[in-house]
């Protein structure tokens, strides 16, 4: 059954309205606090409700100004005087060059500048290496339920790795960006992860790593200058001035120790020296990608650094305006008015900061969760269900802002191949399917996980294992929908769906039929007489989305490529 969203001639379902005061509880992500929610045909201006609509999207974003930046060079200076002001602010520039995801088109151009194919897949040789299994006839999490015409193999986990940049760097790049589609090669980035992959590689089937890798003339070896040790768009667990503090200690400390030494070099030693070096010992000679260049460094650009894809206030004003101008069904004014209180209802923007910080928010519910269920906190494992999508990004980031070790990162994918069989799963353990938002729910009920299929399983059932769907963002027709088929699985006392930011997809106010129906029609632009959501990460644009926004959704994202072209209408379902 297909849920509507919002009500008209063609949608019967009795509508719930936001109006509604108890439904506006806990809502966490973007609302004008005005003398008024709701929108009230009458209202004189818009000016400033823009003004106000854009203030709190700069808010939720995190938006630094100079001020701020100069605020953490006075206390760097404070602490640590023996460092000149250009010495600081060159340190910062280093420890911020890939702070925002805007950062993605400089490194995908610099990719592409080495004639690459695309980004090599770490996991398809180390985790999902083909391994021969019998096939099972028990329903079990950890094996193959049915035999699979095409292979029988299993995820073979490597215990200990977590998730290497190369693959999130894969699906940052693929379909994104433009690479050397005549080219046979693949760009090999080498990252901590990777590297002790490889280390163990070489020590266990040194042979194997030297064809495979080492001597493989389709591969390129990438070292990324500063890139995994500073401040980057996907680890910002931490407040910037508690990481800024270190790397000036740590600067400081070798300035001290090692005077001779150039200090313009320091923070080569401090970001990339370590992973060089075990590089080196490895025997590649990687192609290094340098940090972005700036001849003149100052507060604003630290700043510009930190801050996210973000337009000026004219740039969102004129947005707003270009949508409504000529829809020929509604007022300009009161249709960009409309547009705001939409915006303001459902609207939900990260930054890179933001964004963790709603894992770790997240993180504490999962632990939460546990907790009220007597089970251990030490055995909560995080499955992937796709490391190649936004599963295997979320996951990554979720894993640096809660400091989660990588024996505790499991991978799963769909089409016969499962978790390891090796893998013993401790009785009462929890796993965790992480996403980043739950919209319809399709995804983890039976897309890229079949939920029915798995609450009957006898690993869940035996060892009364937990299944725990988390998120960033759900609405609450996902939530709702899962509820269902937990209840319809009897697993209410094990299992369970949560969330941070919530988002009732039932769009209405004080607008009569006609300006409904006419309003959605412009945001939508596809025939559908339904709202969607309005959600953007940082890198990702959801498939989703109201259409009829596209243009206003790439205002916030680093590419436009980075939003999803379909709109799955007829993924909201209420069972």
């Amino acid at each position: 059954m297909i849920l509507p969203i919002i009500n008209s001639p063609i949608c019967t379902r009795k509508l719930v309205k936001l109006v509604d005061p108890s439904l506006r509880q806990g809502f966490t992500g973007l609302k004008i606090q005005t003398e008024e929610d709701t929108f009230t045909p009458n209202k004189p201006s818009n000016t400033e409700y823009f003004k106000k609509t854009y203030n709190n999207i700069q808010n939720n974003l995190e938006v630094l100004s100079d001020e701020d930046i100069d605020k953490t060079i006075n206390k760097i200076s404070n602490k640590f005087p023996d460092l000149k002001k250009d010495e600081i602010l060159g340190l910062l520039h280093r420890l911020t060059s890939y702070s925002s995801y805007k950062s993605m088109n400089y490194l995908a151009k610099s990719l592409s500048e080495q004639h690459i194919l695309g980004i090599y897949d770490y996991l398809e040789f180390f985790v999902y290496r083909e391994k021969k299994i019998e096939p099972q006839n028990d329903i079990n999490f950890f094996k193959n339920i049915f035999p699979i015409n095409y292979t029988d193999f299993v995820t073979e986990i490597p215990k200990g790795i977590g998730i290497p940049l190369g693959c999130i760097m894969d699906y940052l790049t693929c379909f994104k960006y433009a690479m050397d589609y005549r080219s046979q090669k693949l760009g090999l980035i080498l990252d901590k992860n990777s590297i002790t992959m490889l280390e163990e590689l070489k020590k266990s089937s040194p042979n194997k790593f030297k064809e495979d890798f080492l001597e493989n003339k389709n591969l390129i070896p990438i070292y990324i200058d500063d890139f995994e040790n500073s401040y980057n768009f996907l680890n910002q667990g931490k407040a910037f001035d508690e990481i800024a503090l270190k790397a000036a200690q740590k600067y400081d400390i070798l300035k001290k120790s090692i005077k001779s030494f150039p200090t313009e070099k320091i923070p080569d030693i401090i970001f990339n020296f370590n992973n060089l070096n075990r590089i080196k010992e490895l025997g590649f000679t990687p192609i290094r990608i340098p940090t972005i260049k700036n001849n003149e460094i100052t507060s604003r650009t630290i700043a510009e650094n930190l801050n996210p894809v973000i337009p000026s206030e004219s740039e969102f004003e004129e947005a707003i305006k270009k949508i409504v101008e000529g829809n020929g069904k509604i007022d300009n004014n009161q249709a960009e008015r409309l547009l705001l209180d939409y915006l303001n209802t459902n609207l939900a923007i990260y930054s890179s900061r933001s964004l963790s910080k709603k894992l770790q928010l997240l993180h504490e519910k999962i632990l939460e969760n546990v907790r009220q269920k007597g089970y251990s906190e030490d055995n909560i494992y995080y499955t992937i269900l796709h490391p190649n999508k936004s599963f295997g990004l979320i996951t990554y980031q979720f894993q640096k802002a809660n400091n989660i070790s990588n024996d505790k990162i499991v991978y799963w994918i769909g089409s016969g191949h499962q978790l390891n069989i090796d893998f013993k799963l401790p009785e009462k353990s929890t796993i965790v399917v992480l996403d980043d938002c739950f919209i319809s729910g399709n995804t983890i009920m039976y897309e890229m996980f079949d939920y029915g299929l798995e609450s009957k399983g006898h690993t869940l059932r035996d060892k009364n294992v937990n299944l725990l769907f988390a998120s960033v963002l759900a609405t609450d027709a996902a939530t709702n929908r899962v509820k269902k088929n937990i209840k319809y699985a009897n697993r209410e006392n094990n299992d369970d769906i949560i969330s941070i930011d919530t988002r009732n997809i039932n769009w209405i106010d004080n607008i009569n039929k006609k300006d409904q129906i006419n309003f959605l029609k412009l945001i939508r632009q596809d025939k559908h007489i339904m709202a969607t959501t309005a959600v953007v990460f940082p890198y990702m644009g959801s498939d989703t989305n109201a259409p009829g926004l596209r243009n206003l959704f790439a205002l916030f994202v680093p590419n436009k490529n980075y939003l999803h072209n379909e709109v799955k209408t007829d993924d909201f379902f209420s069972d």
